[in-house]
């Protein structure tokens, strides 16, 4: 039988079961494929929701790391499960908007959406020995010296360097970007002044601002962000329209029933209400947020149609 229709049925047969009060979701331990290794961001956030979680289910959440690919190989094993609600996916925006268009042959789309967790928004950081305080100054000093001005990001295709795409497509300026393995070598590679600017998480440009190696000139979230409502963003100092904002959400395979999805979500609001939860996410410097189903695949669908545009102009494609 073809996959896809197999699954299909599958998941006929379970709704059919869930709404006839059959099988009562869970009855049995779910398993959290995390897209990255342990001690990062997504993973943290993972396990620290899932006791919570478990605590409303009655069953343990397992967390199951599954790095590599840039996403792709949790997304595709979460994708081939049976769409039951016990193999279920903790991954980064990319990993669901970014890799369709980076990676067309490899990328992974067969997703239902639960909800986003927290997002993110970035911040643009000069060195302080470049003695530049705002964007348009910033934005002035490239225009002056075209191709000499270093921007330091993360692996190709992240965010970050996604952002520091988005600004030199935007600006119409020409910028060099500088991509590092990881966002504390691209904060060191600023604070160390080997580049000039950086676009990174705003957790990671922190200890360097508190350091004075690094002196923050804007944000580039939509609005100003509640963590730092002093920094004004990308688009109301100089670029009006751009926005780039980080995410980490919980999916599953496609087709999961309603109840499911719906018992899901309830889970995860009930555990980021949780005051030492969204405490502990605000410390992370994350922004928590759990909206529904239906406006989650709002938002993948719009940031597909951006990133794909973005990739397709800067060529990052594979």
């Amino acid at each position: 039988m073809i996959p896809n229709v197999a699954r299909a049925l599958a998941a006929i047969l379970l709704f059919g079961l869930l709404a006839s009060g059959a099988e009562a979701y869970p009855n049995k331990p779910v398993r959290l494929v995390v897209s990255a290794p342990a001690g990062t961001a997504p993973d943290i956030i993972a396990r620290l929701i899932a006791p919570k979680m478990s605590e409303q289910f009655g069953q343990p959440i397992i967390i199951d790391n599954k790095a590599g690919a840039n996403g792709n190989i949790a997304a595709g094993e979460v994708s081939k499960a049976a769409p039951d609600g016990y193999t279920l996916l903790m991954t980064v925006a990319g990993t669901v908007t970014a890799n369709p268009s980076l990676y067309p042959r490899s990328a992974v789309t067969d997703l239902e959406p639960i909800t986003q967790v927290v997002t993110n928004d970035f911040i643009v950081a000069t060195r302080t020995s470049l003695n530049i305080k705002t964007l348009p100054e910033l934005l002035a000093l490239i225009r002056q010296q075209p191709g000499k001005i270093n921007a330091a990001t993360t692996a190709n295709g992240s965010f970050p360097h996604l952002a520091a795409e988005l600004l030199k497509k935007d600006s119409g300026l020409d910028f060099t970007i500088v991509k590092h393995n990881g966002e504390a070598a691209a904060g060191t590679s600023v604070a160390g002044e080997h580049t000039d600017f950086i676009i990174v998480t705003r957790a990671v440009v922190a200890s360097f601002v508190d350091a004075k190696k690094l002196f923050p000139i804007a944000s580039t979230g939509p609005t100003r962000n509640v963590l730092s409502p002093d920094l004004p963003t990308v688009a109301e100092t100089g670029l009006p329209g751009y926005a780039m904002t980080g995410w980490i959400a919980l999916l599953g395979p496609k087709g999961l029933p309603p109840q499911i999805t719906s018992a899901l979500h309830k889970a995860v609001s009930e555990a980021v209400a949780d005051p030492a939860i969204r405490d502990r996410l605000v410390a992370m410097q994350f922004s928590p947020i759990v909206n529904t189903p239906a406006d989650f695949a709002k938002v993948i669908d719009a940031e597909r149609a951006k990133l794909s545009a973005l990739i397709q102009h800067a060529k990052l494609a594979e």
